[in-house]
């Protein structure tokens, strides 16, 4: 197999066997004629001795591919060593291919019958990989409990066609920001937010420049308790619940200028002239960095109505290859169900990376805390649809939001338009996956 990456680590345990002797018992002649017991005699009748269980052996060599960079390797290297403080017969190829490169060299080789056991990547992949038959289905290797300690939202992009493609191990998605130094108290409502907002922008501060593209400001949809798309991928907003939701979009005009999909507000925000804002936790370290992570805060989604806003969660999830041979499954399997443990979980914090499943122990006193509020506002997130038709949703529904807020166009009218146009451009071209926006 060619092995033209850019990084290659190989951990080698050497693995003794120890060998024990087996002695064969002295014979002993035996008196073969029938016993004759008496009337009142109990004869003992020979047992069988019950087989002892066979322990599982897990053992062999995981090859795992990956795209991370540089400074967060060592986070890998701490979690495969952590491993192997409790598998010490496993061995491990890993392979870092360019980002760029890695889901189609993995969908070539694998189809080929080669590739790595194991597949780090985004959840998007993951619906046509195993379109492809090139995933293993994880629904029976991993528990309930394990599950219900992950991010739900990414738990439940994870699941595709009543099968588990993938275990989510790391998370980032759309939260609500604010300066601390402009607005000292988090909104425990939507209308709170507005009141503070306004009362905050002085000069020039502003106190809130929300976001409304889709999407930034399609979680708020699934967060009123509506739907994008129903179980067919055929539209589901256009709606009672949708219409509120375009509504709440427009309100947005309240706290502040509202933002469309520029980064005008994240400069400003920078600059410590913007109390809330809505963007992305990618920008979660250098957001600390230009106004200072003590003043910088992720907090909960407001309330709204008989819901609550809510941003899109988005997830790296760990792949087992469907040619992945049965003498090393129990190994990843195993390795799997470390990586989402919390042990594993807490080298992967130190990593900058926002960790999928509960129970961390977030040591670092800078970004520790900011780390666990973006964990408690991405627990409250919704699933970003991680199906091809997602194309035609962002690209129609940004046509729909645009025309409601520039061009006054009924939300219902809006919608119904939008929905129509993606029904249509699904029919007549079925689309193919996409990374996220």
């Amino acid at each position: 197999m060619s092995r033209c990456a850019s990084f290659c680590l190989i951990f080698v345990i050497s693995a003794s066997l120890a060998l024990t002797a087996c002695g064969r018992p002295n014979s002993t002649a035996v008196d073969a004629s029938p016993i004759q017991p008496s009337p009142t005699q109990t004869v003992a009748l020979p047992t069988t001795p019950s087989p002892s269980p066979t322990p599982q052996v897990v053992a062999g060599t995981l090859t795992i591919w990956h795209s991370w960079n540089e400074s967060e390797t060592p986070g890998l290297v701490q979690i495969i060593l952590g491993f192997q403080q409790l598998y010490p017969d496993v061995l491990f190829d890993v392979l870092s291919v360019p980002a760029q490169d890695l889901l189609a060299r993995y969908e070539t080789e694998t189809r080929e019958g080669s590739g790595p056991a194991i597949l780090l990547g985004p959840a998007e992949w993951g619906p046509g990989l195993y379109e492809s038959e090139l995933l293993a289905d994880l629904s029976s290797l991993l528990s309930s409990e394990q599950l219900s300690a992950l991010n739900q939202a990414a738990l439940e992009a994870a699941r595709y066609r009543n099968a588990l493609i993938g275990a989510p191990y790391a998370i980032q998605g759309v939260v609500l920001y604010r300066n601390k130094d402009i607005i000292t108290i988090s909104p425990a409502t939507f209308d709170e937010l507005v009141t503070l907002a306004q009362t905050s922008t002085q000069g020039e501060v502003i106190g809130a420049i929300l976001e409304r593209s889709f999407f930034f400001s399609g979680g708020h949809l699934f967060g009123l308790k509506g739907r994008l798309m129903d179980e067919d991928r055929q539209p589901a907003f256009n709606d009672p619940i949708g219409v509120a939701w375009a509504n709440l979009l427009l309100r947005f005009s309240e706290a502040g200028p509202p933002n469309y999909f520029t980064d005008e507000d994240v400069e400003r925000f920078k600059k410590g002239g913007v109390g809330w804002m809505i963007d992305g936790t990618w920008n979660l370290r250098p957001l600390a960095s230009a106004i200072g992570p003590e003043n910088l805060a992720i907090d909960p989604w407001p309330g709204y109505e008989d819901g609550h806003l809510s941003g899109f969660v988005m997830a790296e999830n760990l792949y087992l290859s469907a040619n992945t041979p049965p003498e090393t499954r129990l190994a990843a399997q195993k390795f799997i169900e470390y990586f989402i443990s919390p042990e594993a979980q807490t080298f992967l914090a130190e990593t900058g990376r926002i960790p999928a499943s509960s129970g961390v122990s977030l040591t670092d006193p800078i970004m520790g805390p900011l780390i666990a509020q973006a964990m408690a506002a991405l627990a409250g997130g919704a699933p970003y649809p991680v199906v091809p038709e997602i194309t035609y949703y962002n690209l129609n529904l940004d046509i729909a939001l645009r025309s409601i807020f520039e061009q006054g166009v009924p939300p219902g009218q809006a919608l119904e338009t939008a929905a129509a146009e993606i029904r249509r451009a699904i029919s007549e071209s079925p689309p193919t996956v996409t990374t996220n926006p």
